[in-house]
């Protein structure tokens, strides 16, 4: 029988039985994406099957879940069909890569493993892994003193690259990868310039540093190895302007001083001293110190007594575990401060470390502790070196030549390394073990650079669902479940909240309900979640966070106490800092790479509810003239968009002008009533919130705001039939109205408030306030507006079936708006009396004034009105016995309000689809009042109830068909 090479089962061979071995397979990823058999290579077929290989050759030798290769290839909007495409992909490359085997034989290299798949392939036939073990073979060669054999090594993983890797895949996925395995090359391409200085021969790197610099301006490292390279060079005037250049680019762009690395060098040049590091250049061959016989380590801390609700993040890392128990496996456990990552890891830790014999190390790098300077790798380093046996003496001077020592005591050893309180992925990079041993990371950063260069998993916590929290909270006393319910929303579900909540309660002097009332006044709230003898509150914990920040982006993070939502988008990000709306993304990516922020979904970030009333805090101690600009600001970017949407929705408004003091430099790209609608959608619960907040603020100049922003909410609410939002933002709109005395304002508020309360049935109510609005338009000596109120006091007359009054105001709306020169209110007018009339059943009256209105309204582009117009023609039509022109207006109203996404008219169109065609007797009827119940019922529209009564005759009359025939 043919031998295994010991890492899949045939991977080298890939024919079937009875078939001549082939040519074994070569996997290329550092350049364009191929397989080669001997000389030829392999088709893989078109680019998503491409993709598909280059998901499971990343992942080779591990399972990959058929979810995960979904979201990889197509993102977060897969096609319905994307299931069945997978496996027709996988399908090709099983033939692509096995053409020998036989039509029945099982898959040998691309086998289906659970509900994924997995690639066997032998770790010698990839260029990747290849590459790989030349840079680990280098860092051993430089660790043992062999510089020269570390340089050739570092030459031959550098040459396998041949171009950008994964070529000719395409997506998020292939971007990410790509910059991940560049980030390796960019690492190789710095270590190989660091060897070659050691070798003193930085004269001939200057120009490729040059133009690795110039490439990569945010790498210190680069910066650093040119400044060594010009001093080698007898260049130390350039050196010094290689730092300045250095400096700049990393205050301009990250708002942060160079390193202490590149201080040092340019101190050392400035004076006169070799730049190189104490100790760095070592004779070559000198072999590595021996360590001397140490106990087995056994550095963990003692576990949490209680760990509650992470029962999936600890299968995740069991899982993972599993998945690269021979090739080592990184985690990261992240999260926002006091989320308990730590208690975590410290858990999961303790629970695995049977399967590492060889010990476990554990060092708290101080990332966030204001009362300790964060642990350097070096010291680290140094510290685990001298557990593993190396005596003081001989551990190495330099970062690097630690490192290296360290992987190479341990590279043979099952170990786990805890590194907790991380605050970034630079140092940690030395810190790694690699096979087969778990490094385990706990940080308040997601540390993408570690997930991208060192292939780390995220372990990502978040706050705790309330049975866990309740559980963590300890007391079960029955009658006090209600209150300790409230604690642990006031608490967030926060675990460190949580813990210092459940010690408090320990206090027998103290009620839960007593504990519930200090933690509901939000301004005491951060205060009473501290323990009289910890430092470790709720409030230090997210205060080390935010001093950890660069100070642009702990600068936003007090601002955004000031923004009125829940959640904010980087446009009013942009706006409430002054910020250009890069810059303004950057910031928000940051404060959610520290976990101070969540990506709610793309574009929109939130925080938790403690962190809220952390910024809420920290605002407050802003100046006074910081709070009130940047609130402006934030107001009025809330009110231009605003604005700049309702302009677009595809019904008539009046002639309000909103004119807010700062113009926002950076809005979203608004083209259409798509873009404006979805806009809206996104935002009204910011714009109400931004509404409310200016209401409450006490100060006058902002009144404005508190009217106009639910105005421009008013037509977006009435085509969504939103008419909870509406009447309750409108209500609140009137008291800042009346306050501001302004009569256009009263106007308006008064004239959507009747129009809100129509909505509801509630005739009397509205009536009086659309009066209320006639008398200000009226006093105020605006015709366009008298019409409108004109209109509205008909309209609601004929609901209260004052029919000739209300067929009076009509015709007074028509002439008033005719002298005001409105087109718009003028086909109003048309359509109220045509309808007037077909309610009335005078349908050869009601015919002429529709199709004007019809017309008019084509003609100023308003067509939710057409839409209407066509359906209450279409009910005229009907009631005349012309069915076939009934049918054609009642599609046209459908047609327009399909062009223009307003749920409520397409349902006010298949409602008449169906009474036409239950009158002609056809089929179909059912169907379209099926649609409109629906879309009525999810609107809450009253038109429901009809429309159910309609559905259900028709049903019943159906069944009585069917059993009659």
């Amino acid at each position: 029988m043919e031998q295994d090479d010991g890492n899949a089962l045939g991977a080298a061979r890939a024919g079937g039985a009875g078939a001549a071995d082939p040519a074994p397979l070569r996997f290329e990823v550092l350049g364009l994406l191929r397989a080669v058999r001997g000389s030829q290579e392999v088709d893989l077929g078109a680019a998503k099957q491409r993709a598909v290989l280059a998901v499971l050759l990343l992942a080779r030798n591990a399972p990959v879940s058929r979810d995960q290769i979904i979201e990889a290839v197509w993102g977060e909007n897969p096609p319905t069909s994307s299931v069945n495409l997978v496996q027709t992909y996988v399908a090709g490359l099983r033939r692509a890569l096995e053409p020998h085997r036989a039509r029945r034989a099982p898959a040998e290299l691309l086998t289906s493993v659970g509900d994924g798949y997995l690639l066997r392939v032998p770790t010698s036939s990839v260029d990747l892994d290849a590459f790989e073990r030349a840079t680990t073979s280098a860092a051993r060669s430089r660790a043992q003193g062999d510089l020269e054999g570390a340089a050739s090594e570092l030459e031959s993983a550098l040459s396998l690259w041949r171009a950008e890797p994964l070529g000719g895949v395409t997506g998020l996925f292939a971007e990410v990868e790509r910059q991940r395995l560049g980030e390796r090359r960019l690492a190789a391409l710095e270590e190989r310039a660091e060897v070659l200085l050691l070798l003193g021969r930085g004269a001939e790197l200057v120009p490729q540093l040059t133009a690795l610099v110039g490439e990569h301006p945010l790498r210190e490292r680069g910066h650093g190895l040119l400044m060594r390279a010009l001093c080698q060079a007898g260049r130390q005037a350039e050196s010094l302007a290689a730092y300045r250049d250095a400096r700049r680019a990393l205050i301009d762009e990250l708002g942060v001083e160079p390193g202490p690395e590149l201080r040092r060098l340019q101190q050392a040049i400035l004076a006169g001293d070799d730049p190189e590091p104490a100790g760095a250049r070592k004779p070559t061959a000198v072999p590595a110190p021996e360590p001397r016989p140490s106990a087995t380590p056994a550095q963990l801390p003692r576990a949490p007594a209680a760990l509650a609700g992470r029962a999936a993040a600890l299968a995740r890392m069991d899982e993972l575990l599993r998945a690269q128990r021979d090739s080592g496996v990184v985690l990261v456990v992240t999260g926002p401060a006091g989320v308990g990552k730590t208690a975590l890891a410290l858990h999961w830790a303790h629970r695995v470390r049977d399967e590492f014999p060889d010990g476990q190390l554990y060092a708290d790098l101080h990332g966030y502790d204001p009362n300790q300077e964060p642990l350097g790798a070096g010291e680290v380093l140094n510290r685990f070196l001298r557990t593993l046996g190396v005596p003081a003496e001989d551990v190495p001077v330099g970062v690097d030549e630690r490192s290296a020592l360290f992987r190479t005591l341990v590279a043979d050893r099952r170990m786990v390394v805890l590194l907790d309180n991380a605050r970034g992925s630079t140092e940690l990079m030395a810190l790694l073990t690699g096979a087969p041993s778990c490094v385990l990371v706990t940080s308040r950063r997601r540390l993408v650079g570690l997930v991208a260069h060192a292939e780390a998993h995220l372990v990502e916590l978040d706050v705790l669902d309330q049975d866990s929290a309740l559980e963590l909270l300890g007391r079960r006393d029955p009658g006090e479940m209600g209150a300790l319910r409230r604690l642990a929303v006031l608490c967030d579900g926060l675990p460190l909240a949580l813990r210092i909540a459940a010690a408090r309660l320990a206090a027998p002097s103290l009620r839960a309900a007593e504990l519930v009332a200090e933690l509901d006044d939000e301004h005491g709230r951060l205060a009473a979640l501290g323990l009289e003898d910890e430092d470790s509150t709720v409030r230090a914990a997210l205060d080390a966070s935010r001093r950890a920040l660069p100070p642009r982006p702990a600068h936003l993070l007090a601002l955004l106490g000031l923004h009125p939502g829940a959640d904010i988008t980087p446009h009013a990000a942009a706006a409430l800092a002054r910020l250009p709306l890069a810059a303004a993304q950057r910031e928000l990516d940051v404060l959610t790479s520290a976990n101070l922020l969540t990506a709610n979904e793309p574009g929109r970030y939130g925080a938790h509810d403690l962190v809220r009333v952390y910024t809420r805090a920290l605002a407050a101690e802003l100046p006074e003239d910081q709070r009130r600009a940047a609130t402006g600001r934030v107001l009025d970017y809330y009110l231009h968009c605003a604005d700049l949407a309702d302009a677009l929705m595809p019904v008539g408004r009046g002639a309000v002008r909103v004119a807010p003091e700062h113009v926002p430099a950076d809005v979203p790209a608004l083209s259409g009533v798509v873009d404006a609608t979805a806009w809206l959608e996104a935002e009204q619960a910011n714009i109400i919130a931004a509404a409310e907040h200016a209401g409450d603020s006490g100060e006058r100049r902002w009144l404005a705001h508190a009217w106009q922003l639910p105005y421009t909410l008013s037509r977006f609410f009435w085509l969504r039939a939103d008419r909870h939002t509406w009447l309750s933002t409108t209500e609140r709109a009137l008291g800042a109205a009346t306050e501001l005395g302004d009569p256009e304002a009263r106007f308006v508020t008064l004239f959507n408030l009747g129009v809100a309360l129509a909505q509801f049935h509630r005739s009397e109510e509205a009536l009086a306030r659309h009066q209320e609005a006639l008398e200000v338009a009226r006093s105020w000596g605006d015709v366009s507006a008298q019409a409108r109120a004109l209109t509205t006091v008909a309209d609601t007359l004929q609901l209260l079936g004052r029919v000739d009054e209300s067929e009076s105001c009509y015709r007074e709306a028509l002439e008033v708006s005719r002298a005001a020169g409105s087109r718009w209110a003028e086909a109003n007018a048309h359509h109220n009396l045509g309808l007037l009339y077909s309610v009335s059943r005078r349908y050869p009256d009601a015919l002429p004034w529709l199709d004007a209105a019809i017309r008019m309204y084509r003609e100023v582009g308003e067509q939710c009105g057409e839409s209407s117009c066509h359906a209450d023609l279409s009910t005229v039509l009907l009631e005349s016995g012309e069915h076939t022109s009934a049918a054609a207006s009642a599609r046209t109203a459908l047609s327009l309000a399909t062009e223009v996404a307003s749920d409520y008219h397409q349902a006010l169109a298949h409602d008449r689809l169906a009474r036409v065609f239950e009158r002609q007797g056809v089929g179909g009827a059912v169907a379209h009042w099926q649609r409109a119940l629906a879309l009525f019922t999810e609107l809450g529209a009253p038109e429901a109830d009809e429309v159910r009564g309609r559905l259900a005759r028709a049903r019943a009359e159906r069944s009585v068909g069917a059993s009659n025939a």
